[in-house]
């Protein structure tokens, strides 16, 4: 059973940062995130009556998109991109190795735990009033379906950095708080 809430502060759309244990250059450049939704199915049930609703058995869930600042040096569209690449069709050996490990820092890379490195866990974390971590939503095996262009544009008359989307595929999430 719910109980009534107490807290009375309103969740804060600007205060969150999205954490991958794949793409480290993504983490600094995020400028929005949106909480996938979450659907089930129904199963109709005749009855010479009228047709009952019932609940269905399976959840679908959104796909994870995220808005990304290019930096200047492209790392974070690079990650991606090479992600994307190294998961579909690999040009040489090595884009197929680096498949099987995650990047750590700039230091080399080191198997992932479970010896993939096809799918990538991630957080969301939203922030509270005080910049601290309030609620978590915990993103399971995911991995990059799209990686949306980056429009350079010289009409502008303010200088505003490009930014591109990353779409996700994951199976499942959780929210923690």
């Amino acid at each position: 059973m719910s109980t009534l809430t107490s807290n009375h502060n309103f969740l804060s759309p600007i205060e969150f940062k999205l954490v991958l244990d794949r793409l480290p250059n993504v983490v600094f450049f995020v400028k929005s995130a949106t909480i996938p939704g979450i659907s089930a199915g129904s199963t109709d049930r005749p009855t010479p009556f009228k047709t009952l609703h019932e609940p269905g058995d399976k959840l679908q869930y959104d796909d994870l998109t995220v808005s990304i600042i290019c930096d200047e040096n492209m790392e974070a569209f690079r990650e991606v991109s090479d992600w994307l690449v190294a998961l579909t069709y690999p040009d040489s050996f090595t884009q197929y190795a680096e498949l099987g490990a995650r990047p750590v820092g700039s230091g080399g890379s080191v198997p992932n735990a479970n010896g993939d490195g096809v799918k990538s866990d991630g957080s969301l974390i939203i922030l509270n009033s005080n910049k601290n971590a309030n609620v978590t939503v915990k993103f399971k095996d995911m991995f990059p379906t799209n990686v949306g262009s980056i429009n350079l544009d010289t009409s502008g008359t303010d200088v505003t950095p490009p930014v591109f989307d990353i779409t996700f595929k994951y199976n499942g999430y959780t929210i923690e708080v």
